[in-house]
């Protein structure tokens, strides 16, 4: 059978337990090195990068080339080369399928 607990005790003691927690914040956070593009793609799932890479385009080449020639951290580096390369494969791919379709005639592009 489960015992009644007293609302007014539990409070007490849960309230001393956020205490204690409360305390560890009150100390600085250490900042990795890197600014916030090393954050960005160090910290970043892999799938998410390259989703970031072939649906945003040129937003996602200009962060990627600025990333990869400034990152500090490796990982952060082959991450912004990975999304740096499939954007730009993305845009040379735009940019020949809107040729192929002006030399065929293919009318209006917009």
């Amino acid at each position: 059978m489960a015992r009644d607990r007293n609302d007014e005790e539990y409070d007490d003691r849960d309230r001393d337990r956020n205490r204690d927690r409360d305390d560890d914040d009150d100390r600085p956070r250490r900042r990795e090195k890197g600014g916030p593009l090393d954050n960005m793609f160090g910290n970043t799932n892999t799938v998410v990068l390259v989703l970031y890479g072939l649906c945003c385009g040129i937003f996602a080449f200009i962060p990627g080339l600025i990333c990869l020639l400034t990152a500090k951290n490796e990982k952060a580096k082959s991450n912004a080369t990975l999304v740096t390369i499939i954007s730009a494969v993305v845009m040379v791919l735009s940019i020949a399928s809107r040729i192929f379709l002006m030399t065929r005639g293919g009318g209006n592009l917009g």
